[in-house]
């Protein structure tokens, strides 16, 4: 944590939280793209349409399909965000996909994404969702980390998907089983 700087509270948002939090969102998705990360966004994305994506998310929160979950430094400013997206299939009641892990470049280094990550599992081990995927390009800080808490490459997506730029980048693929060891395979 940088010194000086303050924890940011975790919190998961209930609907008309999320709908109050979707402006510092929309600062969030926007901070991220203009960064270099594509999170599915290219350059030239405006803070209206950053903001259009979190609200057009409002319902799908309200119904349980998207779990929100949000970093608030001291002073209320949205600085990080992720998301948990339970499957609906009736045969995956166990698993859930992560998204939209940022954090606002201002407030890197202070141990957020990785606060939000154990929010998320903590949460979906509560719900029952104890085995967990998601992607991130290849090659990134955001590879190594979800590698340093403990996730599972599973796969390399080549040309997966475009960078803010337009570049064609590969995307590692990754799994965690949040079960205790002596419960896997049940």
């Amino acid at each position: 944590m940088a010194s000086g700087a303050s924890a940011p509270e975790i919190r998961r948002l209930d609907a008309d939280a999320y709908a109050a939090a979707v402006a510092g969102l929309g600062a969030l998705l926007l901070d991220a793209v203009e960064g270099g990360a594509s999170v599915n966004f290219l350059a030239g994305l405006t803070l209206t349409e950053a903001t259009a994506w979190w609200a057009d998310r409002v319902p799908a929160v309200r119904d349980g399909s998207i779990i929100p979950f949000v970093a608030l430094d001291a002073d209320g400013t949205v600085v990080g965000s992720t998301l948990l997206f339970p499957a609906m299939q009736p045969n995956g009641p166990h698993r859930a996909e992560v998204g939209k892990v940022l954090v606002l470049r201002s407030a890197r280094r202070r141990g957020i994404a990785r606060a939000l990550m154990a929010a998320a599992e903590a949460h979906a081990l509560a719900i029952g969702r104890w085995l967990l995927f998601l992607d991130t390009h290849a090659d990134t800080e955001a590879e190594a980390m979800y590698r340093e808490l403990g996730w599972t490459e599973f796969g390399r997506f080549p040309d997966h998907s475009l960078t803010t730029t337009g570049t064609l980048l590969a995307a590692v693929l990754f799994w965690k089983d949040l079960r205790p060891p002596a419960d896997r395979g049940r």
